[in-house]
């Protein structure tokens, strides 16, 4: 948090609740509203959608260390659009949205610390939909390991292939050719 001292969200801490999440369980179901934030303490998260075939799509991955919460007014007032799980045991923090907005407002610090996580989150967004449009599948995944090195490894490829528009057949071919190529 560039928002200064980082003892700030340390000083929420007494509104936080830790709570474990066993792997598959979901902490956040579409349709629901959404009114908590969570900080990530260990573990492995993901934000998915499931569509009325059942197919479901990545959109997200939120490794420990991680903090998300709604950013916009109409993400805390309207249904959830997707789903976040648990894809690892995880032990999850959470809070009322609403006390970590009251404790950070008394620092002046509600506005900023907002503003800067929805720039992130606007600038990952745009850069994966680019990356989605120029990009084939195989530069997709390199570029994901070379930023996310060690959820590559983590994340199921069913769940990764999802996040990177392809099957997991495709993905299951490029690894191996990657694997293939720098084995000679």
């Amino acid at each position: 948090m560039s928002t200064g001292d980082p003892g700030v969200l340390l000083s929420l801490v007494p509104q936080f609740q830790a709570r474990m999440h066993k792997k598959g369980s979901v902490l956040l179901h579409q349709g629901a509203v959404w009114d908590h934030a969570f900080f990530v303490e260990r573990g492995l998260l993901r934000m998915h959608t499931i569509e009325g075939d059942g197919k479901d799509f990545s959109k997200s991955f939120w490794p420990g260390g991680t903090m998300f919460f709604p950013l916009t007014p109409g993400m805390e007032s309207e249904a959830l659009a997707f789903n976040v799980s648990a894809l690892e045991d995880s032990v999850v923090w959470s809070a009322p949205l609403a006390d970590l907005r009251t404790g950070l407002e008394g620092k002046g610090l509600w506005e900023p610390f907002r503003a800067e996580l929805l720039g992130r989150l606007l600038h990952r967004k745009s850069q994966r939909e680019l990356d989605l449009l120029t990009l084939d599948g195989k530069a997709r995944y390199q570029k994901f390991c070379q930023q996310e090195p060690g959820l590559a490894e983590r994340v199921p490829l069913v769940h990764l292939a999802s996040f990177l528009g392809l099957t997991d057949v495709s993905l299951s071919r490029i690894r191996r050719q990657i694997k293939k190529a720098t084995q000679n």
